[in-house]
């Protein structure tokens, strides 16, 4: 019973610690656009895939305990879309999402702005021009991901593409090249390791 306790009493002071650390820094402003489906994808994914993909975007962005410790402010998702709009028109249409990461994080006093873009959707079916082989399956996915960090006032963009061209199986299928473009993109730009960096340097100072 005394070991529970004091284990029990060690981890109340840790975490007492942390909030009292955590009370002394400014929160990290994070703004987060919802995945963004390009024009130019000749398929549209269904609503739980691309739910999926946000998902895979958040868990990277997670803090356990932010509403104790309050380390992090994630921006209303409206504000951060009416954001990226402003953007594009005072830079154009055709401007760079790394251009257009980099105002959105200047407007909105953001740590850390995230806006990704599934660039390319398709899935087909088609016959084998060999004898011996039955249907094969087409798949493409590619997503980028655009970033801007204040803290090292880097804007930049991060892409990956997948396509999947072979006999028909379910492990190639658009959704899961989707989410591996997901996962690669997210990793390269090491959002965990980045936000991890603006928590510790005190961002908003």
């Amino acid at each position: 019973m005394r070991k529970v306790l004091g284990i029990f009493l060690a981890i109340m002071l840790l975490l007492s610690w942390n909030v009292a650390d955590a009370a002394e820094r400014q929160p990290v402003r994070i703004a987060q656009v919802p995945l963004i489906v390009s024009s130019g994808c000749w398929q549209v994914p269904g609503q739980p895939v691309q739910d999926d993909l946000e998902r895979q975007i958040d868990r990277a962005l997670h803090v356990p305990l932010n509403g104790v410790l309050n380390a992090v402010t994630y921006l209303p998702e409206d504000d951060s879309e009416k954001a990226m709009d402003d953007a594009y028109a005072a830079l154009g249409e055709r401007a760079r999402l790394k251009d257009v990461v980099r105002h959105m994080g200047e407007q909105m006093n953001a740590d850390l702005v995230v806006v990704p873009v599934l660039t390319s959707y398709e899935q087909f079916v088609r016959h084998s021009w060999h004898w011996d082989r039955g249907l094969i399956l087409h798949s493409y996915a590619a997503l980028s991901l655009g970033v801007y960090d204040r803290r090292t006032d880097e804007a930049f963009v991060k892409q990956a593409s997948r396509l999947y061209e072979d006999d028909y199986s379910t492990a190639g299928s658009v959704e899961n090249l989707a989410r591996e473009c997901t996962d690669e993109v997210v990793r390269e730009a090491d959002l965990r390791g980045r936000l991890a960096e603006a928590r510790d340097a005190g961002a908003g100072k």
